[in-house]
């Protein structure tokens, strides 16, 4: 049974784990002991399968990071992931690759729509990333 609750500090090395495995350019791991507050973990029999950040910036909800376990995907972690955070009262965005079509696909499930690129965005190799943005007003 997946549980889906707030990260806790003893949760960072298992998250930051799943990071290093996720990300060509993982996030250091004290941006999640610095962020703490702001991230969700996915749990399955007690182990850590997935996480989520959320953060408000100027009246809106963004998603600044999700992944899930290279051995857990496509059983519907990240689905439950943005179920959990989505809600129909706030504006949400977020970046995602643009060779990243299974996460777009899954945004585009939930109601994100294409609103812009950011040109050279990763640092890794300088691809852009799509802005996808949810607006229950439209």
């Amino acid at each position: 049974m997946l549980t889906i609750s707030p990260m806790l500090d003893s949760d960072i090395a298992t998250v930051f784990a799943i990071e290093k495995g996720s990300f060509v350019v993982p996030k250091p791991e004290q941006i999640f002991r610095d962020d703490e507050k702001k991230y969700l973990v996915a749990k399955e029999a007690d182990k850590i399968v997935g996480y989520i950040g959320i953060e408000d910036i100027a009246g809106e909800k963004h998603v600044i990071n999700m992944a899930v376990h290279p051995d857990c995907r496509r059983k519907g972690i990240g689905k439950s992931l943005i179920e959990k955070v989505i809600n129909s009262n706030d504006v949400f965005f977020l970046e995602v690759r643009v060779s990243n079509l299974a996460a777009r696909n899954l945004y585009e499930q939930y109601g994100f729509k294409n609103v812009g690129l950011r040109k050279n965005y990763y640092q890794d190799n300088r691809e852009d990333a799509i802005i996808m943005r949810k607006d229950p007003n439209e």
